[in-house]
């Protein structure tokens, strides 16, 4: 008997030869026409863990070194990072089993998955933020909203976790009107980078507006339809977690653009938004990309190390 390493998929089957109409999570999934506005499935609060830890935003780095070894567990976090986590303990001095499980989940993750997002449709909070930790049969989702000074803690079965990603990302129809800008300026990531919602959309309609007059984008861009979105696979060091890959987009119910830009959390994890920037660029590249194509792309950060034994 030896223990070797393989990688599966979580409950995923993309056909880039077919399309969706031959895969069943996507086919389901698009059914959606988001040009409605409803948000529907993706409401940010949990159905998957009734009762989910909740935690000071600011604890949150030292929750999850607490995955970690026992003895360094703490090092390096402050009195009051600490004190945050006094929530996750029993009467008694032991985890609650809500923090063994998710922890449990965090230590075996070895590539999380950030995903924060920007739009003014999303009510009340334009600003929400996910990290996924994959595991082979349970994960851990943490969650935030703009405004909040908390952040929930969850698990959920792995197999679903596809699922509860793509139903909070930007799939817009099937028109694929691609009549929006060739770029987008600096300013604007630099308003979405802090979570301003407004100013980006300020920014945003005069950047397309001076490139397109008239466009379904620019319509949807005024009556504030857009969605910006930017997902990141970190990596596990011996030293904490550094971003591997990231991909941004900017949609609106009709078209969906790849940002073609290097800017990258600067800090794990991004629960808020701060990012740094390639300095003297002030333009960013634009490029067409259909949800298939997207889905295509997240799905690569779906692949979980499962130790197994043979």
């Amino acid at each position: 008997m030896g223990v070797g390493r393989k990688t599966r998929f979580l409950n995923l089957r993309d056909d880039e030869r077919y399309g969706n109409d031959h895969n069943p999570l996507l086919s389901q999934i698009f059914r959606r026409d988001l040009s409605d506005g409803h948000e529907g499935e993706r409401g940010v609060m949990s159905s998957f863990f009734l009762s989910p830890l909740t935690l000071p935003i600011a604890s949150v780095p030292a929750f999850i070194a607490l995955a970690g070894p026992e003895e360094s567990a703490r090092e390096g976090f402050s009195g009051e990072a600490q004190m945050g986590l006094d929530t996750i303990y029993e009467a008694d001095g032991q985890l609650r089993a809500q923090a063994k499980e998710a922890l449990a989940a965090i230590r075996e993750a070895d590539a999380p998955l950030s995903h924060l997002s920007l739009s003014p449709r999303f009510h009340p909070n334009p600003l929400r933020s996910f990290c996924y930790f994959f595991a082979a049969e349970q994960s851990t989702i943490m969650q935030t909203v703009g405004g909040s000074e908390t952040a929930e803690v969850f698990c959920h079965k792995s197999q679903d976790l596809p699922r509860f990603i793509a139903e909070r990302s930007p799939f817009p129809s099937q028109k694929n009107r691609f009549d929006g800008p060739k770029r987008i300026s600096s300013a604007f990531l630099e308003a979405v980078h802090r979570g301003d919602v407004e100013d980006a959309q300020r920014i945003l309609y005069e950047d397309v507006s001076s490139e397109k007059k008239r466009s379904s984008f620019l319509r949807q861009v005024r009556e504030g339809q857009w969605e910006y979105h930017t997902w990141t696979q970190w990596e596990r060091t011996p030293d904490g977690y550094r971003a591997r890959q990231t991909i941004s987009t900017l949609s609106v119910p009709s078209a969906l653009y790849l940002v073609e830009s290097s800017s990258i959390p600067t800090f794990f994890p991004p629960l808020l938004p701060t990012f740094t920037l390639e300095e003297g660029k002030t333009k960013f590249p634009l490029s067409r990309c259909t949800r298939t194509e997207l889905w295509i792309q997240l799905a690569r950060f779906f692949a979980v190390n499962v130790t197994t034994s043979h």
